[in-house]
């Protein structure tokens, strides 16, 4: 830190017209080597402060004329400043416009230019740091459709990591997100198709935006019907159990019959007529790439959005992949998964059989009331559901200590 003034250094971000455009970029380049390999960040804090260098860091994101290569480097700064203390979030959202300018600049990025590639991953870092202290802000700005796009656009030429982080300011913004919003429709066919996505980690974002947005439906007493039919959820949720038999599986029989008896083998899941199915070995192969806990939550989503609404009740229970995925899971040999499929099985049944006056009137989210319990049963249990709705964090332990009667509510 020896030698470089501050005052010169601020003078120099503050710049950025003509032959001084390089000044900007000297002293930006300066700055991130001082926060990155300070040994003293209080120190560096006190020469360089975030209430006079964030504004002025902000305000070339707002220079329309700024160049890809110097946001870039801006972008790395003001991530640094927000390594070190979020609480620095608050200095960039008081610049009015800043974070819409971030999200501009993700937005209008061309992954085919390297420059503008790195300008594109250090917003989604940048904008993941925000996101954490400030979400609405993150929101407010379109940083939703910016990343959804980059995900589903760009996501094989970005970084996995960068990828990751997308999805997880995604997760973040859904919980912002109301059902009457404008943007509802497509944010809901956008996460539809990366329930598919072959990273885990995106898949497995998806479909927990999925389930806090249906929780936001019925907690607020609306039918989540639109947001399932946008997303072609119940679809994406059956296959993601059990998928469909791609071509190639159905062109020979004896490779198919190959295939399951390796399967068969290696899973032990195929049922007693498996052999009449050729669409038997992509389920079991995508089974096996399909974690104990997103199986789980697929189930509890279909559970929830079949309390909710009538008629994503009878598109599931007409689907012909609810009987095949049923099997896929009921044959699975994680008890929590069986036992959660148990109880999506009964609920159907009771709203088959009984109706929807059956179900508890406590919460739309709540498990349902086993038929054999007696009155004064069904009315603790219906606390529990409380309970558990409110909570919305480990519906699955909770349940199994409900079970082994370790809570007494």
């Amino acid at each position: 830190m020896d030698g470089i003034d501050p005052d010169t250094l601020l003078e120099w971000l503050q710049t950025g017209v003509g032959d001084e455009r390089d000044l900007q970029m000297m002293a930006l380049e300066q700055l991130c080597m001082l926060l990155l390999m300070s040994d003293n960040i209080d120190r560096c804090f006190e020469s360089c402060p975030p209430r006079t260098f964030l504004p002025a860091l902000c305000k070339i994101f707002l220079d329309e004329s700024a160049t890809e290569n110097v946001l870039e480097v801006t972008a790395r700064a003001i991530t640094y400043y927000l390594d070190v203390s979020n609480e620095c979030t608050r200095r960039i959202t008081q610049v009015d416009g800043a974070v819409k300018a971030i999200c501009n600049r993700l937005a209008a990025a061309e992954m085919g230019n390297r420059t503008s590639k790195d300008l594109a991953e250090q917003c989604v870092k940048l904008l993941e740091h925000i996101c954490q202290r400030e979400t609405s802000a993150v929101y407010d700005a379109g940083g939703l459709q910016c990343m959804l796009s980059l995900v589903i656009q760009h996501g094989q030429s970005v970084h996995k990591d960068t990828m990751h982080s997308a999805m997880s300011v995604v997760t973040r913004l859904c919980s912002k997100m109301e059902p009457a919003d404008s943007t509802m429709p497509e944010c809901s066919a956008s996460l539809g198709t990366l329930l598919a996505h072959d990273d885990p980690k995106v898949s497995e974002c998806a479909l927990r935006c999925f389930a806090a947005l249906t929780d936001r439906f019925i907690r607020k007493g609306l039918d989540p019907v639109e947001m399932v039919r946008h997303g072609d959820l119940v679809n994406h949720l059956l296959k993601a159990l059990v998928p469909l038999p791609s071509v190639s599986s159905t062109v020979s029989l004896s490779g198919a019959q190959q295939n399951l008896n390796t399967v068969a083998s290696q899973a032990s899941i195929l049922s007693a007529d498996s052999n009449a199915s050729s669409s038997t070995p992509t389920q079991s192969q995508s089974q096996t790439h399909r974690s104990t806990s997103f199986t789980s939550i697929v189930i509890s989503l279909l559970s929830n959005l079949c309390r909710g609404s009538s008629a994503v009740t009878q598109q599931l229970i007409s689907s012909p992949l609810l009987v095949p995925a049923l099997r896929a899971v009921l044959t699975n040999k994680d008890e929590r998964c069986v036992m959660d499929t148990l109880r999506l099985c009964d609920l159907l049944v009771v709203l088959l059989c009984e109706g929807r006056n059956a179900l508890p009137r406590t919460t739309a989210c709540s498990t349902v009331v086993s038929r054999s319990e007696n009155a004064g049963n069904a009315f603790e249990r219906s606390h529990r559901h409380l309970i558990d709705a409110i909570r919305q964090r480990d519906t699955d332990a909770l349940i199994d200590a409900v079970e082994s009667g370790q809570v007494n509510v």
